[in-house]
């Protein structure tokens, strides 16, 4: 039996980190497959190399803390505008 050819897809996560506040969005080409059994299995690449689930034990990008939070895409762009209007606090707290 060979590997099926499957589907491959773009798709955009958003990434917001309950350590320091920092929020990105990265897309990811998405592969579904299936292995030689017809199992299926997915891969997720970002620029071009292949790398682990997005879902599954995020690291933030900014402090390396593991307290992040897979939001849409729209969210992290939201709150950025919303940071940026005059007067709006910010997240954490200036010290």
């Amino acid at each position: 039996m060979t590997e099926n050819a499957g589907e491959t897809v773009r798709e955009t996560y958003g990434f917001a980190c309950l350590s320091c506040g920092h929020g990105w969005e990265q897309t990811y080409r998405i592969e579904h497959r299936a292995d030689p059994h017809g199992r299926p299995f997915v891969s997720y690449h970002e620029d071009g190399r292949q790398v682990p689930s997005p879902l599954t034990h995020p690291v933030c990008r900014n402090c390396g803390g593991h307290r992040v939070r897979v939001v849409r895409p729209d969210l992290v762009a939201a709150a950025r505008r919303a940071a940026s209007w005059p007067g709006a606090r910010t997240f954490p707290p200036p010290a």
